[in-house]
Formats: C-alpha cells, structure tokens, sequence
C-alpha cells in the first residue's frame, strides 16, 4: 500500500472514529419525556426507552415530533412489556418525522429542507386519531418492528411514510385504520418486507409513488388487502415517475371486513372482498403472491374510469383523470388464486358489477370520459403462469380471455 493511500484510510478512521465518539445514547425511563430526550439529542444520537406507557402532553398536534437529522428512536422489550405511546387530547398523530418546519400541509415541492437518516424500531403507537407513525421529507429511513394499533380510527391510517425516499419498512404490525394500515404515498425507493396488515379498510395502499418493493407481507381481514391507486385517488400530487411497484411473495387472504371508512371518503367507496387492486395504474408487477379466500376477487385490475363510473361526483365525467386512466403493461404472473369471487356482494351499488367476481378479473373500458380529456385505453398487460390452472377469470378482452399482448 503506497503512502498516500495509507494516510487517506488513516483519515477515514479517525474521521469515522470521532464521529461515533460525538454520537451520544439518551435513556428514557417510565414517568421521563420521550420528547424532552429527543429536543436534547444532537445528530447522530440515539434515544432508548424502557418498557411502559408513555404518554406525551407537551405538543397539541403530535405524540413525539422528530426534526433532528440521524436520530435512532429504540423501544426496548422485556419480558412481554413493550413500549406504548398513547393519544393525549388533540394530538392527531403519534410520531411524525420531518423537517422543522414542514407540517403536515405542506405539499410537494413546498418542503426547503429534508430529514436525514430517521429510524425507530419498537415501538408500539395507540389510538392517534389521523395516523400512527408519519414520515414527511424525509431520506433514509427505517421503521421496522413497531406496532401500529387502532391509529388512523376517524380516517387516517397506521404506518405512513408520504413524499419521503430510500426506506424500509420492515416487520411491523399494524391494524386498526379507517383508511389504511399501511401506506406508501408520493414516496421513492421503498422496501416493504415482511409486515403484517389486517382489520383495516386498506391493509396496504401505494399511490403516487416510485420503486416500491412489497416482499413477504401477511395480508388479511382487511376490506381490501392491497390497494394500488390512480392519482386521483390520493392525496398528494403526483410524481414525474410513477412506476415499478412490485408485489411479490405475499399471503393476501379473507380480505372481506365490512367497509365502516367515513361517509364521503374515497374508501367508503371500495367494495370488500378484494385481494389486490389495481385501479388505473400502469408499469408494475404482480408476482408470486398467494391470494386466496377474498369473496369478490383475488387479483382485480381494472382502468379508474372504469371502476368509477358507478361513483357519482367521482366518475371521470364528474372529475376528470389527472393522469392517464388506462392499465397498462401491467405483469400478474405466477400467483397462485384460490377461493376468490365465491361470495361477491349482494348490496347496491356493488351487486350491479357481481359478475366480475372471480379469482382474477381484468375489466377496462374505453369512452368513459369527456371528449377532450385522457381516455381509458389500456393495452401492454400479461397474465400468464398463475395457478392452479383452470382458475376463475373474467376478462373485458373480446374474446373473453386474459390479455397477453405484454408477455
């Protein structure tokens, strides 16, 4: 090794050195402020909290409010005891991560500055009323081996990283939401592994988003187990790429809760009994998931204005598509549908459109909108290799089969 090569590592140890040596560890112990550890932590720092209930009264809007770069937030368990933070009067959310000065209205684009390096691990967040644990602008995140538990109950949802980039969401538990118990939204480079999602109206919803990978994740008892939206659907705006979602290896199953979402919300207009949903959106992979036992369909895709004409003051007449209607080049190959579109549902508005129960349904129509704005038509999609064979479809395609153009 020449010298300069030699003095250039040397330099990166102590660098490296020095920078752990300043990294310093806060402990939190029942009846102590989590957020007054957090306030007094610097970059780099860790913050650990004993088992026991926590419940913070210092913020109106936030059980914990984290805006400081490269903080670690770790719930430790002994025993059977865990970590539980709870809602305190008009907090609306448990822990949201964000820049200081970026709430929750702030949009796209509207956020100067981003949070580096947030992560918390073990933490089990009660009852918040809009959402369970937040992120907000944020890069370089981790939420793995929390629980999320009936946050999100007057139309919120449980875990939610929204217009945040490079994270992982692994491990988690979450139930309980109005909306959705786990959602992904305006988001980049995520990795979803190994969660479980159940007794939610969504169990886990993508929207807006890019590079999304949902690995190894139990889905069940949800209204709809996996949601995967057209922009007009969300909340925030879009992306300049919205593609490549993958949905692969999953156990999505008895997705048939009853849907109790708000009057008026875009999820009291989802049907139960649906696995996963493709609504209007275009580019992403299906693949390898077990779906089974969901009473309207197993795998449905169908193009927005389709699936919205029933929606008054939804519809694409109504409101027109921000983004192109249509599926297309879609890939659900290779899953294994069982049991689905056995028990489709007897209620208006849904009883009209029974007969698209099956095990996987494709159903996209053109001419659905005004003249003028983006038409619904979808073509690029492949169906091929799912099991067993023989499995129930209904298809739109002319000839009544599964699309194949984009094997």
């Amino acid at each position: 090794m020449n010298l300069r090569r030699f003095c250039t590592l040397l330099g990166l140890a102590i660098f490296a050195f020095a920078s752990t040596a300043e990294a310093r560890v806060h402990r939190v112990f029942p009846g102590d402020s989590i957020q007054a550890a957090i306030d007094g932590a610097s970059a780099g720092d860790s913050i650990i909290v004993e088992p026991g209930v926590y419940q913070e009264t210092g913020n109106a809007d936030f059980g914990l409010r984290i805006s400081t770069d490269n903080l670690r937030l770790i719930g430790k368990t002994r025993r059977g005891e865990k970590v539980r933070l709870i809602h305190y009067d008009t907090q609306h959310t448990g822990v949201y991560a964000a820049p200081a000065a970026c709430g929750p209205e702030v949009g796209v684009g509207g956020c100067p500055d981003e949070l580096q390096g947030f992560q918390i691990r073990g933490f089990t967040v009660e009852d918040f009323p809009r959402n369970g644990i937040q992120t907000r602008f944020v890069n370089n995140f981790r939420i793995v081996r929390n629980e999320s538990a009936n946050n999100g109950n007057e139309n919120g949802n449980g875990i939610y990283p929204t217009i945040s980039t490079n994270g992982l969401v692994a491990h988690n538990l979450s139930y309980g939401s109005l909306d959705t118990a786990m959602w992904v939204a305006a988001s980049s480079h995520v990795r979803v592994i190994g969660n479980e999602v159940r007794d939610s109206v969504i169990g886990l919803e993508i929207s807006v988003s890019n590079d999304v990978r949902v690995t190894h994740n139990e889905i069940h008892n949800n209204t709809v187990g996996v949601g995967l939206f057209h922009p007009n659907a969300a909340g925030n705006a879009q992306l300049p790429v919205m593609e490549d979602w993958v949905i692969k290896g999953n156990r999505v199953y008895n997705n048939n809760l009853q849907n109790d979402a708000p009057p008026g919300s875009f999820q009291e207009g989802l049907p139960s009994g649906v696995g996963i949903l493709l609504l209007g959106v275009s580019g992403h992979t299906i693949q390898r998931n077990t779906v089974e036992d969901n009473d309207f369909s197993g795998i449905a895709v169908l193009g927005w204005c389709t699936a919205t004409l029933p929606v008054p003051g939804r519809n694409c007449f109504a409101n027109a598509p921000e983004a192109d209607p249509s599926v297309n080049d879609n890939l659900v190959v290779q899953n294994r549908v069982n049991g689905n579109g056995s028990s489709p549902p007897t209620d208006p508005p849904f009883n009209a459109v029974s007969f698209l129960a099956a095990d996987i349904t494709y159903y996209t129509l053109p001419g659905l909108s005004p003249p003028g704005e983006l038409d619904e038509m979808s073509s690029g999609n492949c169906f091929k290799n799912n099991r067993p064979v023989g499995h129930s479809a209904v298809s739109s395609e002319p000839d009544g089969l599964l699309p194949t153009d984009g094997c």
